[in-house]
């Protein structure tokens, strides 16, 4: 994104939101952190919040990923992934100490078998 789309976008904001002001320094910081996406991402994020908001959008607003976030559950290779392979679970002693102090932190009598 160049400064100049930069200029435009903010020119855009002004349209939409009497309230908001455009001046250099605005230009010139938003330019900053706006840099490495692409314009027509930033133009329909705008877009986006121009309908469902009677505020200016914040830079976060505008470079939003999108609402179709996926809620795949990881399967055995993406856990090998993210868990390193010298991970080792925690042993049975250390687990049921652990279990034993949310009991007590949540007042969960031990239940007998």
């Amino acid at each position: 994104m160049t400064k100049r789309e930069t200029y435009t976008l903010l020119a855009l904001i002004a349209v939409y939101y009497e309230q908001f002001e455009v001046n250099q320094q605005k230009i010139d910081y938003w330019h900053e952190v706006l840099r490495h996406h692409e314009v027509e991402d930033l133009r329909r994020n705008l877009l986006r919040h121009v309908e469902v908001s009677s505020y200016p959008p914040k830079i976060s607003d505008l470079v939003r990923k999108s609402a179709a976030v996926s809620r795949a559950i990881p399967d055995c290779r993406d856990t090998a992934y993210i868990v390193p392979i010298s991970w080792k679970p925690a042993s049975e002693e250390v687990v049921q100490a652990e279990l034993a102090k949310m009991r007590e932190i949540l007042g969960i009598p031990r239940g007998e078998a």
